[in-house]
């Protein structure tokens, strides 16, 4: 399975290099030229696990044999981004990932049309923008300081992002000398079930236990659409002063074929990024209607910071960091059974320029029984 995922992913990546690099004229087409040859960035990581049996599993309390349970080594993943630049204002990107050597996803694949700095139009397959899984957590952002996404992305959202296929639109707009807006805007298909064989309704609730399931998106993500419903996404910040943002996001959709049940999102964020010290700190609240227990809510925040030192001495940088969370899978549950909370302390050290080790150990307390699901994670990052 990993060596017939990675044939196909170099193959794909050999192909698309080819074709844009074969003039029009070898070739007998009527599109393309010689001077938009691509330029292909990489990202490769390989990491390590070893956390106890409740942490990766569907719910709290069940493991995931690939990954909870015992130590393990992740297959060499790669994250890979071609772009092509047409004209200072027209472009086209294509972004994949070889995920952990097994299948390849498709992140992006857009063309991209920027007349103005405060309007880009996008259109194809892109992030979602709600929070920020494009800027905090998908290499090589500043902002992924530990291996491992938080509860709001890993729980709440999905455990690997949420893209989509539509027309996004983006840009920023000076309103004072040091005050500047950033706006995006994305029509998508949206949540639903257009590749499952089971009804999502029917997956929708808690399992046994009363638990709630926290992984909407891991089946509700589509590559197509099941219904007519093209919701709107729609992101605001403000950056007061160079490095700082903050602003919130909305998002609502109706994700089975007949309209009937919705999901709605609501995310506030905050991101500070200097030469040293890094911030990241997000709330993010999900609502979905189910069938079997009406209305469930899901919400989830968290604070991360780290702080680069030994700067070009010794090394190209370390930086230690922290983080801490909580989550509340299930708001209407007065026992609060699956409310957690965590936290990460870990390290950063680059010894190299474009070449990083990521180190951290994750502590984890339970209201209601213990679960065993502490654990350390480790992973090495090139980039080129």
């Amino acid at each position: 399975m990993c060596k017939k995922g990675l044939v196909c992913f170099m193959g794909l990546i050999l192909g698309l290099l080819i074709s844009s690099s074969v003039t029009a004229q070898e070739e007998g087409l009527e599109y393309g030229f010689k001077s938009a040859l691509p330029e292909m960035h990489v990202f490769i990581t390989n990491q390590f696990y070893d956390y106890r049996k409740d942490e990766f599993g569907k719910y709290a309390n069940a493991g995931d044999t690939k990954l909870a349970g015992h130590s393990v080594f992740i297959p060499m993943s790669g994250y890979i981004d071609i772009s092509s630049q047409f004209n200072p204002e027209l472009k086209a990107e294509a972004e994949f990932e070889l995920y952990r050597a097994e299948s390849v996803k498709i992140c992006k694949l857009r063309g991209v049309w920027s007349p103005k700095e405060w309007f880009n139009l996008s259109m194809g397959r892109d992030f979602v923008p709600i929070g920020t899984q494009d800027k905090s957590y998908y290499p090589p952002s500043r902002f992924r300081m530990f291996t491992v996404a938080p509860y709001l992305y890993r729980n709440v959202m999905r455990s690997s992002g949420w893209w989509d296929t539509g027309v996004f639109i983006s840009g920023k707009r000076q309103l004072t000398k040091q005050v500047t807006l950033l706006y995006n805007l994305s029509a998508t298909n949206g949540p639903g079930d257009s590749h499952q064989t089971e009804k999502l309704i029917a997956k929708m609730g808690t399992n046994a236990t009363g638990y709630m399931y926290e992984h909407f998106h891991s089946d509700a993500r589509q590559s197509l659409d099941n219904n007519g419903d093209k919701p709107i996404c729609v992101r605001l910040a403000l950056s007061p002063l160079e490095g700082l943002e903050f602003g919130g996001s909305h998002f609502k959709a109706k994700y089975d074929d007949k309209e009937e049940y919705g999901c709605d999102y609501t995310f506030y964020h905050l991101l500070y990024g200097s030469d040293k010290l890094d911030v990241s700190c997000e709330y993010g609240r999900i609502g979905i209607d189910t069938k079997a227990n009406g209305k469930i809510h899901q919400s989830s925040s968290y604070l991360a910071a780290s702080y680069k030192i030994l700067q070009e001495k010794y090394v190209h940088f370390l930086a230690p960091a922290i983080r801490y969370e909580i989550i509340d899978p299930w708001e209407e549950d007065t026992s609060d059974k699956g409310d957690r909370k965590s936290i990460s302390i870990g390290v950063n050290i680059s010894p190299v320029e474009h070449f990083l080790i990521r180190a951290a150990y994750q502590k984890t307390t339970e209201k209601g029984p213990d679960l065993k699901n502490n654990g350390v994670s480790v992973e090495t990052v090139f980039d080129f």
